[in-house]
């Protein structure tokens, strides 16, 4: 009797440790539920995402980045591809950084914007225009109270802490040969006028969207194939809402040429193009469903807490950490085997050493952070973002190395 009574409790501890680990780790990497009225209270970024460069943010603020740095959007003067993260030597801390093609801009702590790198498209936000790349961080003017920002390939827009949207540089401009362009650029923060306070905001390569306190979601910009869901394919330079939505949304991730996003209930659901299988629904000749102007639901996804969504490509954390990717995969961007899986037509997990507690993309590829305090990135090594050695099964994921002052967690 009384060794069943100990095996029964040996059991009884195993489970609750089991079940408190869970519980921390879901902490970490839990989506917040919009209360009505209320702005998303924004967490600290540890994993800032560019088109072709990354940052990571170590304790102190200091943000380690590396990549593509040919426009100085990595805030040094040596333009060239970097391998090896480096710091940023800014004398303030930061929150979260946001890159596009060839410009960053981060958060800090006080709520300001800050930006550098090309400052093509206006995107520096100081009404400048100036030719030579902006290497020390530059102040953007006329906001303040900022909880959120989110860059496109040559745009910004930012949230503040009242639920107002403003956006600088290009709005809707696309490298798309479907028609002629329509779109806008902005040289210094303009608003973007929406019919309630936000609480989410994101910005593909040349659209963004933002949700509402109601959970509804409103898009503007490029509308390639329905990217911004109001039933139709044409290019907007205001809000419009997305129709249909099954349910009200938490957090919207724009790609380029489709949109996801994470409902309150953690299910996953996404529109716009689907001729790389962006929309996860399975179909092997996505060829069939080129496009859907409506929302639809990304199959088998439960108790997503994260969604990043590169070009053509995306991944989902769940609350567990596991990490499931759908979509375009010829660099092995969704974390498969290309020479069989072209694209990834359902999602399907990828092979990490450890829970995950963040995402962040880039153009043709994905990098996760992991509860260990660890870096891996997978897909294209173009910018290097893998290393200086272009690994051969580039769709596993590659564990990045930082330097020994790098101040960890």
């Amino acid at each position: 009797m009384k060794r069943h009574l100990l095996i029964y409790a040996i059991c009884l501890v195993a489970f609750i440790t089991m079940l408190m680990d869970s519980r921390r780790l879901e902490d970490k990497t839990r989506v917040p539920i919009p209360a009505s009225g209320k702005v998303l209270s924004m967490t600290l970024h540890r994993l800032n995402q560019g088109e072709n460069h990354l940052c990571r943010n170590d304790q102190n603020g200091t943000l380690w980045c590396w990549g593509n740095n040919l426009k100085g959007q990595l805030g040094n003067s040596r333009f060239a591809l970097q391998p090896e993260p480096q710091a940023i030597p800014f004398n303030r801390p930061f929150s979260m950084m946001e890159g596009g093609a060839d410009h960053s801009c981060a958060l800090t702590t006080a709520g300001q914007v800050l930006c550098w790198g090309d400052p093509a498209m206006g995107v520096m936000g100081d009404g400048g225009t100036r030719a030579q790349p902006v290497i020390r961080p530059m102040t953007v003017p006329g906001l303040s109270a900022i909880v959120h920002i989110a860059s496109g390939f040559d745009g910004m827009c930012a949230l503040d802490a009242a639920g107002k949207v403003f956006c600088w540089g290009a709005i809707g401009r696309s490298n798309s040969r479907q028609r002629a362009r329509v779109f806008r650029t902005f040289s210094r923060p303009e608003p973007m006028p929406l019919p309630e306070p936000a609480i989410h905001l994101g910005f593909g390569p040349h659209h963004a969207c933002a949700v509402g306190d109601s959970g509804a979601a409103y898009c503007w910009g490029f509308n390639g194939r329905g990217a911004l869901g109001d039933g139709s394919v044409t290019d907007r330079m205001q809000s419009v809402r997305v129709l249909d939505l099954p349910e009200k949304l938490a957090t919207i991730t724009p790609g380029y040429l489709h949109t996801c996003a994470i409902a309150v209930s953690k299910r996953v659901y996404c529109w716009g193009t689907n001729i790389q299988n962006q929309l996860g629904d399975g179909l092997r000749n996505p060829a069939e469903d080129a496009q859907r102007l409506s929302p639809g639901p990304v199959p088998g996804l439960e108790n997503i807490v994260q969604l990043s969504s590169g070009s053509s490509h995306n991944c989902a954390l769940d609350a567990s950490g596991r990490v499931f990717c759908w979509g375009y995969n010829e660099h092995g961007s969704a974390g498969q085997d290309p020479a069989r899986y072209p694209n990834v037509p359902v999602p399907m997990p990828v092979a990490l050493e450890a829970p995950v507690v963040e995402l962040a993309y880039n153009e043709w590829g994905m990098c996760a952070l992991t509860m260990a305090d660890k870096v891996y990135c997978w897909g294209s090594n173009k910018a290097k973002l893998l290393g200086a050695r272009d690994p051969g099964r580039p769709w596993l994921p590659v564990e990045i190395s930082f330097p020994k002052s790098f101040a960890g967690r």
